[in-house]
């Protein structure tokens, strides 16, 4: 999905208008369907606190409060103006708010106007925001919203987030934990301050098409719903994709048990770990284990595959022989960690070919980069981009805000993911959750892109303290829940 400067998303919305869709109805597309997804993110709220300006980012938030007010414990409006002086379609959301529904007037907000077990919904500032100071009663709100270590939804974008730039307001911004973003991206959300404070980021479809994007791209929830293969009712293990995972070593065993583990809950029909590891005990019984000696190819289980993981814990137990045979595969090849820092070491070793994905952390990119003398101007996009661009190979440049490029295509950012992730073993999951979903036919690039998102979702999804050894069961669960298209 592609961002979307203000003034582009402006012009859908009249273009939406022009075909015959009420300016209102988006409105009341966006604040239903941001209830429902509050709803069921904070399914035991004990009150919404939904904090409300004048337009129509307020009347979204007015929305959604109807909407909620018939599953809620509790709401409670908090608007920096009246009624009376709300306008458009901001105005109409404001007469459509049931009489039951408290609406509290305040120039500022404080401690005492927030209790444990509230959410609070961000309705203050929209896209409409483009830099500066804000009014103080907003501002106020903001910094009541921020210091009542309450969970916070913003709808649209954080308040006090200039939707193009990121740039945060000079007296304050919300710090959002889910931003509820409509129809378009707005490129703000991955820029400057707005990169921080946005928080968990779905985007939820009001129906606009057309218009300039002139953004950058992002793989986000609508689009992981569209890729992610769905199982034929007459299908079988090998329809399902038989993935090799080619890892591990007596220093670093884990690894390859972490990546097997990921390939099966991803959906792979049959798997198989070779390892010059001692494994037992650490595979799941639904693998097929194979111990090499030292410097051995596991020829058998290689033409028996139809996608190669490899690198993951190999730690000092890689030989050259073994670089070359894995790229001298005629399937997907997913290479990681120790694999790429072999490369790096041996850049004569490399062959540039098709249908293969490497997934380096920033440490292992500036080292491919500088083992293939790669100069790059920009940030990570950039530097991704550059990388896909000389190997030939789908990059997946792991980290805040994943980038994922490929030869002649635009580069994707992931909407997806964590500090959870930032713990060891998860890179390993997410090379195996890629190799699945690679052997299921998903094309190289759309595999990394998903795979990449679904890793990041399910991290999101862990609420707590993560280990890598809980990612691959978080993976199967919200890899069903964008096959039913849940809300996710």
């Amino acid at each position: 999905m592609l961002t979307s400067p203000v003034a582009s998303i402006r012009e859908m919305e009249r273009a939406a208008v022009a075909s015959g869709t009420a300016e209102y109805e988006l409105m009341l597309r966006a604040g239903v369907q941001a209830g429902r997804w509050i709803a069921a993110k904070y399914p035991l709220a004990q009150r919404f606190v939904i904090l409300c300006g004048g337009g129509n980012n307020g009347g979204d938030a007015l929305v959604a409060a109807r909407y909620l007010f018939d599953s809620a414990k509790e709401l409670i409006v908090y608007s920096t103006r009246s009624k009376q002086d709300f306008s458009g379609c901001a105005a109409m959301a404001a007469a459509d708010l049931p009489e039951e529904i408290p609406f509290l007037v305040k120039d500022e907000l404080g401690e005492n106007d927030f209790f444990p077990g509230d959410v609070i919904v961000d309705g203050i500032l929209g896209i409409g925001f483009s830099g500066g100071k804000l009014r103080e009663n907003a501002a106020s709100f903001i910094r009541a919203a921020n210091s009542s270590s309450l969970p916070v939804v913003a709808l649209d974008l954080p308040s006090g987030i200039d939707a193009d730039s990121g740039d945060a307001a000079e007296n304050g911004a919300i710090k959002a934990d889910l931003t509820l973003t409509f129809g378009r991206v707005k490129p703000g959300l991955f820029q400057s301050a707005g990169s921080v404070l946005r928080g968990t980021l779905r985007l939820i479809d009001i129906g606009l098409s057309g218009g300039n994007s002139g953004g950058m791209e992002i793989f986000t929830n609508l689009d992981a719903v569209e890729k992610v293969p769905r199982f034929p009712v007459d299908c079988h293990k090998n329809s399902r994709g038989r993935v090799l995972i080619w890892g591990g070593s007596p220093e670093y065993p884990g690894a390859a048990a972490l990546s097997t583990l990921a390939a099966l809950k991803s959906g792979a029909g049959l798997v198989r770990c070779a390892s010059s590891a001692d494994l037992h005990g650490r595979v799941c019984n639904a693998a097929i284990v194979g111990k090499l000696a030292s410097n051995e190819i596991p020829e058998e289980f290689i033409a028996l595959s139809d996608v190669l993981v490899c690198g993951c814990g190999w730690g000092k137990s890689v030989f050259p022989q073994a670089v070359e045979r894995v790229l001298d595969f005629p399937g997907c090849v997913v290479l990681d960690a120790d694999a790429l820092n072999f490369i790096a070491g041996t850049p004569e070793v490399w062959k540039r070919r098709d249908n293969i994905v490497i997934t380096p952390h920033p440490g292992e990119v500036a080292r491919l980069c500088a083992a293939w003398k790669i100069a790059f101007s920009g940030g990570r996009v950039e530097q991704a981009a550059a990388l896909a661009e000389y190997s030939g190979a789908v990059t997946v440049l792991k980290g805040h805000d994943t980038v994922v490029a490929a030869p002649g295509k635009a580069p994707v950012i992931i909407a997806g993911g964590n500090a959870l992730l930032a713990t060891a073993g998860s890179g390993d999951v997410l090379a195996g959750t890629i190799g699945a979903l690679a052997a299921q036919g998903v094309p190289a690039f759309d595999a990394a892109s998903l795979g990449a998102y679904i890793h990041g979702i399910a991290a999101e999804d862990a609420g707590e303290i993560l280990i890598a050894d809980e990612l691959p069961a978080l993976i199967a669960r919200k890899i069903l829940q964008l096959q039913r298209n849940e809300l996710v």
